[in-house]
């Protein structure tokens, strides 16, 4: 999508979507491009990993390219309020890609205290398809682990360079009793773009996770693939 097809709304509901946006404002000049946007958060990360997060997502989202010096940060104090128990963050076990015929098959095995969950997605491994596999395995972990009647779609997956770093972006939507919540997750990487796409797709979904009341699996998993 072009910047001069998404409107304000638009862009102001893809930015609160992050994690860590209470709110903003996004300014535009005469020609409809943006001039400045001004954030109010209450997070304690840096303010500059929230500025890569929001240019980001409007490259990835809208193809929209704005200059770090146009993002302005307002903190503001947390509230206080009672500790709410979160539960632990899914960590990723093992993933297993495989390739035949410009087709792929992926499984990625996530961990969460002694429960392990298998994520399957099979599809096109050619260019950016190989990643896609690995984001929808993922999120079908994530699934069975929580164990709850909620749906992570993935809509996009991009690999791009931040900063002179190779950075993926997983975009998402988390699905539950009609409601729909747009998320994104960023991991910059080394050398491993696939082991990078799960922790981006997990970035993405870990503040939804850890809210959910945790469930208790009495038994693991049992994998058909496995043992044979």
């Amino acid at each position: 999508m072009a910047q001069r097809d998404a409107s304000e709304q638009d862009i102001k509901r893809a930015i609160i979507s992050l994690p860590d946006v209470q709110s903003c404002k996004v300014e535009f000049d005469k020609d409809h491009a943006i001039t400045a946007i001004h954030v109010v958060s209450a997070s304690k990360r840096p303010a500059k990993q929230l500025v890569r997060d929001i240019e980001s997502l409007l490259q990835a989202d809208f193809g929209i390219g704005v200059d770090h010096r146009k993002i302005s940060i307002a903190r503001v104090a947390e509230r206080a309020e009672a500790a709410v128990p979160k539960a632990p963050r899914p960590k990723l076990s093992s993933i297993t890609f495989s390739t035949a015929g410009g087709k792929g098959e992926c499984k990625v095995v996530l961990a969460r205290n002694h429960f392990e969950a298998c994520g399957e997605w099979t599809g096109v491994a050619v260019g950016g398809g190989s990643l896609r596999l690995v984001a929808n395995a993922t999120f079908r972990a994530v699934e069975k682990i929580v164990g709850k009647e909620v749906e992570f779609e993935l809509l996009d997956v991009v690999r791009m360079r931040i900063a002179n770093r190779d950075t993926v972006i997983v975009l998402a939507n988390y699905i539950a009793e009609g409601h729909v919540m747009n998320l994104a997750g960023c991991v910059q990487f080394d050398d491993n773009e696939q082991q990078a796409t799960v922790h981006a797709a997990l970035d993405a979904c870990n503040r939804i996770v850890e809210m959910l009341p945790p469930v208790e699996h009495t038994e693991y998993e049992i994998n058909p693939f496995s043992g044979t």
